[in-house]
Formats: C-alpha cells, sequence, structure tokens
C-alpha cells in the first residue's frame, strides 16, 4: 500500500508543504542528546490547508514538547487521553478552529504524526518540538547521533502475518522481475526543496578535538572536562544523512547522576528525583556454550548494490567463525522466504561448502521485506536441549508489523536474537523491540559503516554466557526506596554499555549523606547457571552539567523506557487488526503477495552474479580461501594477496610441511596488515591457530618467522 510522504502535506491533495528554514539545537552531555527543531513553512495556496506531518524518530526517543505558531498564535500540545484528544481536535476543524492532535504511529514507534488543521492561505506555520534520547554506542566506545532529516519507504504487506500461504514457487520464479515486485511507494519526498535553509548548533559536554566534514562530524568526548561545553555551528545540504561519531575516553568506569524532581502539581513522577547508573560489566566468562546458528539475511529489493555486497561479505565471515561443535542454517526472506536446510544441520566441510554455494550466489532479488513469516518458520523447529539457539537478523528494516514480530518473539525459549539495521533509514523500533523480546542486542549499521567489524564482535559476545535473570540490589539510605526502570534488566553482555533508571521516592536533598559513607547497587545474576554480581558504587551528589536540569532527560528517558516496557508486556493489546484489502495493485502478481517456505537441501539454480559492483576486500578473499581445518594451501591468488611470489615463499620457509608456512603467513598478514579490523578476523585466526598446534612446527616460532618474512 501507499506509504504516508514526510513532512507537512494537504491531507486532501497529499502534496507537501515545503519548508522554508530549519533550526536544530542539539546538546550532548555523555550518553544523551537533547534536540531542539524549529521547522518553517509557508501555505503558498489561496485557500486554507488541513495538513498532516510525519516525523520519524528513535523508537527509543521521547518527545517532550511540541508547539505550533500560526498567524502570530501559538498552539501548544498537552497530553490527554487519545480518544479525547481526538475528539477536541475533530470539534474545532469542524468549527473552523487551527488545531493539531500528535501521535505516536500505532504500528510502528518511530514514526510521529501530527494533524495540523486549518491553516489559512498565505499564512506562515512555525512547528517546535524538542526530544531526548539515549546514544548508541558500539563496544569499541564510539557513539552515533543521527539527525532525523529525512526517512526511506516502509513495506507495507498486503497481508497480515496470520493469512494462510498456498502459493508455491521455485527458485527461477523468484529471480524474475515480474515475480518480485514489492508494494511499496516511490521514493519519499524530502522535507526540502532547493531553496531550504538548514542550520545546525551543537553543544557538547566534555567535547574536544572537532573535525568536520560535509555529512557528519567527529569528536571526543573526555570525562575528566565534562563541564566543559563545546560549540560548533554548521550550515546543512537539503535531505543531508547528517551524523555526529562520538569517541568517548575515561567512560571505563560506571558512574551514576542523579536528576531533581520539581515541584510540579500535575505530576507526580516530575517530581520524584530520578537516578540513572551507566556501567559496562568486565566479566571472564570462560565456558564456550554449545549453539546453533541461524542467519537470517534480508534479501528485498531494497537491499541491493552496496548493502547485499556487505551482507554477503559477513555472512562469509560468520560461516568460516564458527565453532566446529555448532549446528547451523541460513534463511532468506523478502516477499517470500526459504531456507538452507529443513532443520539446522551440522556444521561440518560438506555443510559449510553448501552454505558458501548460497552465500556466493545471493542477490537482493525476493522482493519486499517481510519478516514475520521467516520467523515463525524458524521458530516451528524448537531449538535443542543441546544448543543454545543465537539468531542473527540482519535487515533494513522497513516494516509496519513491528508488535506481532515482538510478540512471536517473546514466546520463544532457549533463544537469543540479535538484530541489525542496515542502512540510514531502518526501524529502530523493529530493531530495537525484537532484540530486547529476544534477550539480544540491538545493532545499528549506517550505510558508510562496516557491517562486517559490528556483527562479528556480537557473534563473539553470543558464543559466551550473557548475564541472565538479572536482579538489582540498591544499598541506600533507610528512607530511600526506588524503583527500577527498567523493571525487568534484559540480558547484561560483558564488555557492553548497560544504562539503568530507577525512581527515587524520597528526595534526594533531605537525605543526611552522613549516616552513610557509600551508596552501591549490585548486580547478580546467573552466566550458565552459575552465580556472579558486581557492585556499582553510587554517587547521590553527581549532577548533569550546564542546564539538562532544565528539559528534564532523565525523567523522560526513565518515563518512555517504563511505557515501552509496559507495551512490550501487553503486546497483543496493541496488536494492528486485519485489514481488508480494497483495491488491486496492478505491479503485484500473486506470487510477490504471499510467502511459502523452500529449502535449499538440493542443488539450488540461484544466479551466480558478481556481488553488485561491490569490491571484495582482501580480509574476505583470505577468509574465503581458509580451509575447514583453519589452514590454508598455497597457490598464485593467495600469492598476490600477500604481496610474495611464489618461489620466494617456497624459498622462505622454515618447516618442511609447506601448509603450516603458508598458514603461518596468512596468521602474520592479518596481524600486520588489519589490526584496527581485528573484530572481523579474530575468530578465523583462533582457527588456524588451533590447527597449527596440531603440527609438527619442528620447534620453530613460525608466527614470528612469518612476520619477519613478511616485512622484509
Amino acid at each position: 500500500m501507499d506509504l504516508p510522504k514526510c513532512g507537512l502535506v494537504s491531507v486532501s491533495s497529499d502534496q507537501s508543504v515545503p519548508v522554508k528554514k530549519i533550526d536544530i539545537e542539539v546538546s550532548i552531555q555523555g550518553f544523551i542528546a537533547n534536540v531542539r527543531s524549529d521547522l518553517h513553512y509557508i501555505n503558498d495556496s489561496d485557500g486554507n490547508l488541513e495538513t498532516k506531518f510525519l516525523f520519524p524518530l528513535d523508537s527509543d526517543s521521547a518527545v517532550y514538547k511540541f508547539e505550533a505558531e500560526i498567524d502570530g498564535r501559538t498552539i501548544v500540545a498537552e497530553v490527554q487521553e487519545k480518544s479525547q484528544a481526538r475528539m477536541i481536535y475533530q470539534d474545532a476543524i469542524n468549527n473552523g478552529h487551527t488545531a493539531m492532535y500528535l501521535s505516536e504511529s500505532e504500528t510502528a514507534g518511530d514514526l510521529f504524526y501530527m494533524e495540523l488543521g486549518n491553516l489559512p492561505a498565505r499564512t506562515a506555520a512555525k512547528l517546535s518540538f524538542s526530544y531526548v534520547q539515549e546514544l548508541d554506542l558500539s563496544r569499541d566506545k564510539i557513539g552515533t547521533f543521527m539527525l532525523p532529516t529525512v526517512i526511506n519507504p516502509r513495506y507495507m504487506p498486503e497481508y497480515t502475518p496470520t493469512d494462510e500461504q498456498h502459493v508455491d514457487e521455485d527458485d527461477e520464479n523468484l529471480s524474475s522481475p515480474a515475480q518480485q515486485t514489492p508494494t511499496i511507494a516511490a521514493d519519499v519526498e524530502t522535507l526540502y526543496n532547493s531553496e531550504s535553509k538548514i542550520h545546525l548548533t551543537i553543544h557538547v559536554s566534555g567535547g574536544r578535538n572537532l573535525k568536520e566534514f560535509e555529512d557528519k562530524m567527529e569528536l571526543e568526548i573526555l570525562a575528566d572536562c565534562i563541564g566543559n561545553v563545546m560549540t560548533a555551528s554548521k550550515e546543512l545540504k537539503p535531505g543531508t544523512e547528517f551524523s555526529v561519531s562520538i569517541h568517548y575516553t575515561g567512560f571505563d568506569k560506571p558512574r551514576t547522576v542523579i536528576e531533581k524532581g520539581k515541584n510540579d502539581p500535575k505530576s507526580a513522577y516530575l517530581s520524584s528525583d530520578i537516578l540513572m547508573v551507566s556501567f559496562v560489566p568486565e566479566l571472564t566468562v570462560t565456558k564456550d556454550i554449545p549453539c546453533e546458528f541461524i542467519f537470517v539475511i534480508d534479501r528485498s529489493g531494497s537491499m541491493h548494490g552496496d548493502r547485499i555486497g556487505k551482507a554477503k561479505e559477513t555472512l562469509l565471515l560468520l560461516l568460516k567463525s564458527l565453532p566446529v561443535n555448532c549446528i547451523f542454517n541460513i534463511v532468506s526472506f523478502g516477499s517470500t522466504y526459504k531456507s538452507l536446510f529443513s532443520k539446522s544441520k551440522q556444521y561440518n566441510e560438506e555443510n559449510l561448502k553448501k552454505a558458501l554455494k548460497l552465500q556466493k550466489s545471493m542477490s537482493a532479488n525476493m522482493g519486499g521485506t517481510e519478516i514475520f513469516k521467516p520467523l515463525e518458520n524458524v521458530f516451528k523447529n524448537k531449538p535443542s536441549a543441546s544448543y543454545s539457539r543465537q539468531i542473527f537478523l540482519l535487515t533494513d528494516g522497513r516494516v509496519y508489523t513491528v508488535p506481532k514480530i515482538v510478540d512471536l518473539v517473546r514466546k520463544q525459549k532457549n533463544t537469543r536474537i540479535f538484530t541489525f539495521g542496515i542502512g540510514d533509514g531502518c526501524s529502530t523500533q523493529l530493531i530495537r523491540d525484537v532484540a530486547k523480546a529476544g534477550n539480544g542486542k540491538a545493532t545499528f549499521v549506517k550505510d558508510n559503516d562496516r557491517l562486517q567489524s559490528k556483527v562479528m564482535s556480537v557473534l563473539r559476545s553470543s558464543m559466551t554466557c550473557g548475564i541472565t535473570n538479572v536482579r538489582l540490589d540498591w544499598n541506600m539510605p533507610e528512607d530511600c526506596s526506588l524503583i527500577n526502570v527498567p523493571e525487568e534488566v534484559n540480558t547484561i553482555f560483558p564488555g557492553e554499555k548497560n544504562i539503568l533508571y530507577a525512581i527515587v521516592t524520597e528526595n534526594v536533598s533531605k537525605i543526611n549523606q552522613e549516616k552513610v559513607r557509600k551508596y552501591s547497587l549490585k548486580v547478580s545474576g546467573e552466566a550458565d547457571n552459575v552465580p556472579v554480581e558486581f557492585i556499582v558504587e553510587v554517587d547521590l551528589n553527581s549532577k548533569m552539567s550546564g542546564n539538562a536540569e532544565d528539559y528534564s532527560p532523565l525523567h523522560r528517558l526513565a518515563a518512555k523506557l517504563q511505557l515501552s516496557e509496559m507495551l512490550m508486556q501487553n503486546s497483543e493489546m496493541f496488536l494492528p487488526k486485519k485489514r481488508k484489502s480494497t483495491k488491486s495493485h496492478a505491479n503485484r502478481s500473486a506470487s510477490a503477495s504471499s510467502q511459502t517456505a523452500k529449502n535449499d537441501d538440493e542443488e539450488h539454480s540461484l544466479s551466480t552474479e558478481e556481488d553488485e559492483g561491490h569490491s571484495l576486500s582482501a580480509i574476505v578473499q583470505l577468509v574465503n580461501k581458509q580451509k575447514f581445518d583453519g589452514s590454508w594451501k598455497i597457490d598464485e591468488d593467495l600469492c598476490r594477496i600477500l604481496g610474495k611470489p611464489l618461489d620466494k615463499i617456497k624459498k622462505a620457509t622454515v618447516v618442511k610441511d609447506i601448509d603450516v608456512w603458508v598458514t603461518a603467513m596468512v596468521v602474520a598478514f592479518f596481524r600486520k596488515q588489519f589490526a584496527q579490523q581485528k573484530a572481523e578476523w579474530t575468530l578465523v585466526e583462533e582457527k588456524a591457530v588451533n590447527w597449527l598446534k596440531t603440527k609438527d612446527l619442528e620447534g620453530k616460532d613460525v608466527l614470528h618467522e612469518a612476520l619477519t618474512f613478511l616485512s622484509s
């Protein structure tokens, strides 16, 4: 079905109202960003316009202010019960007044709708809104803030996930253009025209070493200088996908921040104090658990080009890095879905060859993005008690049926789901909520990021035990009690940043802090059924710097998190109702609108085209040539990658077994040339080193000798 446009749009004509100017102010303190935006529009027509406004936000963002200034009058949004707010809005419109109605989309929690009635002719309108959000932080301590200026189209299947599926397809049909046309709107118009002006001002507490580029900023935040504020301004080009990359220094230790409540007679919540605790647990969990790995790969049309190329490279790295004691499967999906095996099979040389053949043939030729049925089919095969199921979902995430997918995931046992949102327009609600429901981790990968590094870091985490059944015990003053937000803490992974909130029932300023010298939080749980715990010190004197408390960011984020948890716990109440199709789509074939499970146990005939122009890196080429046992064999292609002639390699060998010498050379080459991408090849290297340990090295340090030879 057609999808709504982004920005201010006329309800009657569905034409975009061009924005003339945008002013954006971003304040970043630690892991939290506050964003204030003013968007200036003009109704150039000769008649009144009833308009609607669609704006995309991260699903964890908390909108706390929305105003419309029209013809010298200001309309301020006020939170009311949904049906009552709708009734008041409609009554105002019927009486010819200007009014607005703002709500979060019921089917996509990262889309906000605002209906603005009766915008007078030849009149300017300024829409102002503010929100706060947590910044994502990778394992290498790099945070990212994305400015949500535009959004890509979202795919809406014409059936509900409960519809019966009857149409069968074979591989030839999958690759036929006539069979794969997705029902997806044309590219969504942006908020801007060629005359638009966009001005950005950014304030960063503790910021330094700023580097500016056309579409991004890079800077460092130093924990010891958090009280100092760095300010920068920039004019952006219309439609720019602008981002800020932040390198955090000195944030390894746990940190606590207290945000004082306000004397607000209308809100007991805002009157309470909010405590935020952030920490990165450095626990060593040495026991690897036997796992079942299922890789669910988006092959819809929107994954074409560099995205499917990155996904294929990543799948190759994953397949080559799996431990020998696992079972695995691959599921491809678009409008249809298909599995490599009918159920997961043992990871051995024969099955790996089948997987690599499929990996090489993959292309973005499977239509739209429909995720529910593939996951439902995966879950029909119950996980084995002998293996811990780990599902990796890679998608550009343009779907609307998120609540149904989340509810499906929440019902699974002995399963963790790690989600990867590819591209700048993926649904943050899908990626975050599925990972939360699946006790996994959500990872976002922009189009100019290396998907390979991020996925391989998560693979390492998935093969160790996270901390489950988490319990929080506070050591606080006697008169002080706390309400945890969230109430149920998701799985905690060693080396990953965690942020927890607590509502303090007693005003902190009234507490005599001399009675207790130290306050603390004990985090306890289980890792592979073994009890673990660690202590986080709590400083009740630590506050956010600057004017942060003026907009109460911790109160807003804690409230949004608490509300999201309530909605997920009661997801059945919020599922979209089944829709009846009222018109047909000429470009949509019957086979493209249905999903049928197939598997590739037999020889498949998918296209073996090149990676759609995507060039393979040296890392991927080397990984592709590694044997199942972890070794490499010498050939001219390998010599070309290593940059050494075949005769010189043979002449320089320090052991009789040439395979030992060549394998040592490749390991040394990884370490010498690709230290910055270690996450991508570290598991491959482990296999090689373990293989070398089984061979006769004749008393030689072959790795050192190989490195010396490569450096000569």
